[in-house]
């Protein structure tokens, strides 16, 4: 019984790690959360401010800004080699 417990275990933290294709938002460049705030700049409420990244995916990355009443995310598409690519709504 204790073998077939720890192959369940085992087969459940790969399959976790298989799956997980996010990136800690630490590993990221804060430069490229700022030029995705920058890039939504002209749709923002005046006086939104940057706050920083929640997360980051191979595709896309979610960032944190203050638009005067509460804490909301907005998406930045990102191209393949990891430079930022449009923004998302």
């Amino acid at each position: 019984m204790r073998i077939l417990t720890t192959i369940g275990y085992l087969a459940l933290t790969a399959l976790l790690f298989a799956c997980d294709q996010q990136h800690s938002a630490s590993d990221v460049d804060p430069m490229l959360g700022l030029e995705c705030f920058k890039s939504h700049r002209a749709s923002l409420t005046p006086g939104a401010q940057y706050e920083g990244i929640e997360k980051f995916a191979e595709d896309r990355l979610t960032i944190k800004i203050m638009n005067g009443v509460e804490v909301v995310t907005l998406e930045c598409g990102l191209k393949p080699d990891g430079t930022l690519g449009s923004a998302l709504k």
